[in-house]
């Protein structure tokens, strides 16, 4: 005979214990989904990260790109209508935005969380359009607001986004940041310039020459082998004496030196010289000869210029003569009184005076 199968009540009691529980869970779960539905935003708080350095966006302009401009009316939007992706891809529009994150945390409080892109170079193209390159390659327009001073890279092609536009952009990267990790080539360094065939020349802050850099290979090789030729040869010879130092080449650094070049020779120009010097030093020979004159003689324009020169001479004669009967006199008054009085009327006397004559 089968036997009968007996039904435990105890574990008829543990399932609909089961059940209860797990649908009073649901239950549960669902009221407070929709309560959570119906609770509003409090409050919307706004982190900027690098804002103390750099101040290429505002809070007012995140606000403006997460709500204000997707017409968000978040006091009267309860938070599980509000479209949070939507607002984090419009803030990553922002050509000054590296990164954004936006939720809703228990406090009811829209965190939005905002990395700013950190410039590392300022390009001038050669159709002189400028901007700044960011430490991921990408192009960041000039701020209205703020100017961000860094190193300067000009005559650049334009960066397209192509595998050359690419490189370029990494190799200008690379370059900028090893010489801003140096001390003295971060203060030394003015100006990068890009060459025809991509390759970069540096214009220093000290001295006039130019420093032919190369390619961004080995970079720090060729920045220390600069460094030892300014220590051990600019140092004592004057860090003017070259125009051009070549670093390009391994292991050497070649310097071409300044020679200074007044173009070729005019003969005609080195006579006329001569002739200029001849008359300029016998002007000053006759100017120093007429300042000792008690009057001066000066051109009237009705009388030709001829005819003063000829005066001007007459009046030098006159005074020579005057000269000439001073020491005449001396010697008479040695002779005794007779003389003297004879001699006194020789002074008095005319004919020892240069006539005036009218001219």
């Amino acid at each position: 005979m089968a036997k009968k199968r007996t039904i435990s009540i105890r574990k008829i009691l543990q399932v609909a214990t089961t059940i209860v529980v797990s649908v009073c869970c649901v239950i549960a779960m669902v009221s407070a989904s929709r309560i959570e539905d119906k609770k509003m935003v409090k409050s919307v708080a706004i982190h900027l990260k690098n804002d103390k350095k750099y101040h290429f966006i505002q809070e007012q302009q995140i606000l403006d790109l997460a709500i204000t401009n997707r017409q968000v009316d978040i006091e009267h939007t309860p938070a599980s209508m509000l479209n949070l992706h939507g607002m984090e891809q419009a803030i990553k529009a922002d050509p000054w935005v590296a990164g954004a994150q936006v939720y809703i945390d228990n406090d009811g409080i829209l965190q939005v969380y905002v990395t700013q892109r950190i410039p590392v170079a300022r390009i001038f193209q050669k159709d002189t359009k400028s901007y700044y390159l960011d430490t991921t390659l990408s192009i960041m327009p000039l701020s209205a607001s703020n100017i961000y001073y860094t190193t300067v890279i000009t005559n650049v092609p334009e960066l397209k986004n192509d595998s050359a536009g690419w490189v370029l952009r990494k190799n200008i990267i690379t370059l900028v940041r090893t010489l801003q990790a140096d001390t003295f080539w971060n203060a030394q360094v003015a100006e990068v310039v890009v060459d025809s065939l991509g390759q970069f020349d540096l214009l220093p802050v000290i001295g006039d020459q130019k420093i032919l850099l190369g390619d961004a290979t080995n970079i720090n090789t060729k920045l220390s082998n600069l460094f030892s030729f300014y220590t051990n040869i600019l140092n004592r010879i004057g860090w003017d004496k070259y125009d051009v130092l070549d670093a390009r080449f391994a292991g050497q650094v070649v310097a071409t030196p300044s020679l200074p070049y007044n173009g070729p020779i005019d003969k005609a120009v080195n006579n006329m010289n001569w002739i200029n010097s001849i008359v300029e030093t016998e002007a000053l020979k006759d100017s120093k000869d007429s300042v000792k004159q008690e009057h001066v003689v000066k051109a009237s324009p009705a009388k030709p210029l001829q005819k003063t020169v000829l005066k001007s001479k007459k009046e030098i004669a006159k005074k020579n003569d005057k000269k000439k009967n001073a020491n005449e006199l001396k010697k008479d008054k040695n002779k005794g009184k007779k003389n003297s009085k004879a001699t006194d009327q020789k002074q008095k006397s005319p004919k020892y005076v240069y006539p005036k004559k009218d001219h």
